[in-house]
């Protein structure tokens, strides 16, 4: 059954911009991986899917600036 008190502004864009960093800094992690252990090549592809983490904080800072513009409208 559906929780009938609607969600805060900005709640979706807070939660989905925490993922959205976890899974970014799980693909940096990897990228480092052949730092470490030289004998592992990974393609280009995981430099790129590791900015998902700036992505991430940038969807975070969405939601709290429309969570803050929603509190000060009350």
């Amino acid at each position: 059954m559906a929780d009938p008190t609607p969600s805060p502004a900005g709640d979706r864009l807070l939660r989905v911009g925490g993922v959205v960093t976890l899974v970014g800094i799980a693909f940096t992690l990897v990228a480092m991986l052949p730092l470490v252990v030289t004998s592992i090549e990974l393609p280009s592809a995981f430099w790129f899917l590791s900015m998902l983490t700036g992505v991430g904080l940038a969807l975070i800072l969405l939601g709290l600036f429309q969570a803050s513009r929603a509190r000060r409208r009350r």
